[in-house]
């Protein structure tokens, strides 16, 4: 019985490493291949360099790149962030008529099609004469990012003790004090989730963006999208490397900040 169990478990965690070599296997491949010396992309590499990463680093038409994508990103945090945020206060903490129809219009963009999104925002900024600007590309990420706040700022907010803002109700506070002084600082490590969420939506977006980004300098994305078209230099493994470390430490600052909160309302409960 004991053998059988060992077995048992020998076999799940092998599975498991396999899922998880199928998971990162690609990822890992990819940033085997940023450091070749090699003209083009070969696998495996024969040597070892930093060769790519200088480039990326010291290569106007890359760093334009970087420029725009962290410009947009950063417009895009910010409206996505009021704006689902506040979506989601509403919902939950007001009797709001239509409620509904705000949770669907909030969450929308997540099953509709970006090349739907796309077309439909192409079709108005063209009208705008808005293609290639920095607002009509943020304006469509905010509308992508806005459903990641909604959700998460939703979900802590269904979590969050309604007793603690009752309290502040009670001692005289008005419905703005209360959400200002209570409910915010509250919820503030989803509030904070939810922007880096949408930052890096903003940030890897690419459908979209081929859309609106014009003939003006495109954004990392659409760079790395439009250099693979041309020539697979080994400068895209070498972008996309550093493009999965931002992803992973921000990951990681979401991990830290889930913690916060979860330690937060224990220290309120008690």
């Amino acid at each position: 019985m004991m053998g059988e169990t060992a077995n048992i478990r020998r076999i799940r965690y092998l599975l498991i490493a396999l899922v998880a070599l199928y998971l990162i296997g690609p990822t890992l491949v990819v940033i085997w291949l940023s450091f070749s010396t090699d003209e083009v992309l070969r696998f495996p590499p024969h040597l070892f360099s930093w060769r790519w990463y200088e480039v990326f680093l010291f290569d106007e038409r890359w760093n334009e790149a970087v420029r725009r994508s962290l410009l947009v990103g950063s417009l895009a945090t910010f409206l996505a962030t009021i704006i689902g945020s506040v979506a989601a206060f509403g919902t939950a903490r007001t009797r709001l008529p239509g409620k509904q129809i705000v949770e669907i219009f909030a969450i929308a963009p997540l099953v509709v099609p970006p090349i739907i999104l796309a077309t439909g925002g192409y079709s108005l900024f063209a009208k705008l004469d808005m293609i290639g600007s920095n607002i009509g590309l943020a304006i469509m990420h905010t509308v992508l990012g806005v459903p990641y706040v909604y959700l998460i700022v939703s979900s802590a907010l269904a979590r969050t003790d309604p007793s603690i803002e009752l309290a502040a109700l009670s001692l005289g506070a008005n419905r703005w004090r209360t959400i200002r002084d209570v409910s915010i600082p509250a919820n503030l490590p989803a509030i904070i989730t939810g922007a880096l969420f949408a930052f890096l939506i903003s940030f890897d977006e690419v459908v979209v963006t081929v859309f609106l980004s014009g003939s003006l300098a495109p954004t990392l994305p659409v760079r790395v999208f439009s250099s693979l078209s041309l020539a697979v230099s080994p400068v895209v493994a070498a972008v996309s490397t550093v493009q999965i470390i931002i992803a992973i430490v921000l990951m990681c600052l979401v991990g830290f900040l889930q913690r916060w909160q979860r330690r937060w309302a224990e220290a309120v409960a008690h």
